[in-house]
């Protein structure tokens, strides 16, 4: 059940990141896909496996289900979120959309602890918000690098 649950999430985040209009090209976006899996992938092997702090459920339908939302929940929603903040819309608007973002992450994470495909130890909604931010944080920062190579703003003179 839990992995019709996620897959219909998933769904969803997907239509919602087609819907969106982006700022950044395609190249830009799947150079920008791959650095969030790496990242995303990493942070949650080391919470799980390393710390046991944020146990994933051992079972095949948990297994899967749990891969939907790291390989493509997660990262989209953190890729959406990176687009905002280089769209061209007022700050204000960027901040309420983000928010919202960081929002339906923390809410993912509910639904995951509902549907017993993780428990936190020694870990809570307000750190894994934390962690959130600090992933799109870092990720901007990348993609802001890397648009910035793309211009020609790095070259020696």
């Amino acid at each position: 059940m839990s992995i019709a649950v996620l897959a219909m999430f998933a769904c969803l985040v997907m239509i919602v990141f087609a819907i969106v209009p982006k700022g950044l090209t395609l190249i830009e976006m799947v150079f920008l896909y791959f650095i969030i899996g790496i990242l995303t992938i990493t942070q949650f092997t080391i919470l799980d496996v390393n710390l046991h702090w944020v146990p994933v459920t051992r079972s095949v339908e948990g297994s899967f289900a749990i891969y939907i939302c790291r390989f493509i929940v997660i990262p989209f929603l953190i890729l959406l979120s990176v687009c905002v903040l280089n769209s061209h819309m007022q700050a204000k608007w960027r901040m309420v959309l983000l928010t919202t973002i960081v929002i339906v992450l923390c809410v993912g994470d509910r639904i995951y602890l509902r549907a017993g495909l993780i428990t936190f130890h020694r870990w809570n909604e307000m750190y894994s918000a934390l962690m959130y931010m600090v992933s799109i944080a870092l990720v901007w920062l990348i993609a802001r690098r890397f648009l910035g190579l793309e211009k020609g703003e790095f070259k020696k003179t």
